[in-house]
């Protein structure tokens, strides 16, 4: 009676563990074909890429503008140098922070009509996870940063882009900033309508200026994507409900307010607001949201991570929310230089600020 009760006991066994295989190889299943729907790219392929281009000497042009429209203070090439002895100086002395429970995604948005270039990087916001402290970053990088470029030299920090897309911008973010950037994910403003069309609507307060501001983009983006303007323009500030379009018209304003500055405010609030949307979405609904979401992104993520933040997604929802932007206030000067204005941080407080937030 014992053995026969044993033996019973081992086949139900047998068939959970048999089930648990079976359930595990359809899941993996599922996912692996969730990933390979998506659009990896491997660094070495766009390093590839690129290197011939600036070979050929075809290094991206840059945005220049009049000196009567400069910002910065005009300086010679003597304080240029003293610039990037300073900066040099402090790059060779500060190490590299790395920590294995911090996760840092470089999120991209690229402004470009088509895809005979890179882009220039007009969004970039660092992305950090810390599962000690349960809190999420969201650090923006402000696009007229004066960086050292591998390969390319001092320029704008979305220049990095424009010359070798996300693995260039990855490595001039770690190098220059000194916190170990792991992966980034690429996105183009036309993308980004159709992905917050599908996370949304979200609800956003604007002025009256940042209304006007926003049709006038959005003019432009139905015409290069033929839809009816009249289904999207705003009548007036306040709550605005919007879709993709004019939430991306919103966070591409660039002249209300003050400038680039509070543009990058515009647009955490946005990826912020989409997190909101995110929270209340099951397991389910969020392989069905990837599933149609990965196709329109570019990136570097291996699939044991995408598929590994998948999983973890409900209790990451849950983390903290800490929101800045570099150059912080007070910590940067800005200059005119080679017909641009561009923000040069004080290297030592801005990578001290930085990774105090982040680790």
């Amino acid at each position: 009676m014992k053995k026969s009760k044993k033996k019973v006991v081992l086949i139900v066994l047998g068939i959970v563990l048999a089930l648990i295989i079976i359930v595990g190889v359809i899941v993996y299943a599922v996912l692996h074909g969730l990933y390979k729907s998506s659009n990896y790219v491997e660094d070495e392929n766009v390093k590839q890429q690129y290197q011939e281009k600036l070979e050929q000497g075809s290094e991206a042009p840059q945005e220049t503008i009049d000196p009567e429209e400069a910002q910065g203070q005009k300086i010679d090439e003597s304080e240029v140098k003293e610039i990037e002895k300073k900066r040099k100086e402090f790059s060779e002395n500060e190490p590299i922070t790395t920590d294995g429970k911090v996760y840092n995604v470089l999120l991209i948005g690229v402004d470009r009509r088509d895809d005979t270039w890179a882009g220039n990087s007009d969004t970039m916001i660092l992305l950090s996870i810390n599962e000690k402290k349960k809190q999420i970053s969201m650090v923006s990088l402000m696009r007229d940063t004066y960086a050292d470029i591998p390969g390319i030299g001092l320029r704008k920090l979305n220049a990095a882009h424009a010359n070798g897309a996300g693995p260039l911008l990855t490595e001039t973010v770690t190098e220059n900033f000194k916190v170990q950037v792991d992966r980034y994910i690429t996105v183009d403003f036309n993308n980004m309508i159709d992905i917050i069309n599908m996370v949304g609507p979200i609800t956003i307060n604007m002025s009256d200026s940042e209304v006007r501001v926003a049709n006038d983009y959005m003019r432009e983006m139905c015409t290069l994507r033929k839809e009816n303007l009249d289904d999207h323009l705003i009548e007036k500030g306040g709550n605005v409900v919007c879709d993709g379009m004019r939430a991306v018209a919103y966070a591409r304003i660039r002249y209300v307010g003050n400038a680039d500055y509070q543009r990058t405010e515009r647009q955490r609030l946005v990826l912020s607001k989409l997190m909101e949307e995110l929270k209340d979405m099951s397991l389910t609904d969020l392989y069905d949201l990837a599933d149609d979401l990965l196709p329109m992104v570019t990136h570097n993520v291996p699939e044991d991570e995408i598929l590994g933040l998948l999983l973890k997604s409900p209790d990451l929802f849950k983390y903290k929310i800490v929101q800045d932007r570099i150059p912080y206030d007070g910590m940067f000067n800005v200059i005119y230089v080679n017909g641009q204005d561009m923000l040069v941080p004080d290297w030592d407080d801005t990578v001290k600020r930085l990774k105090e937030t982040l680790y």
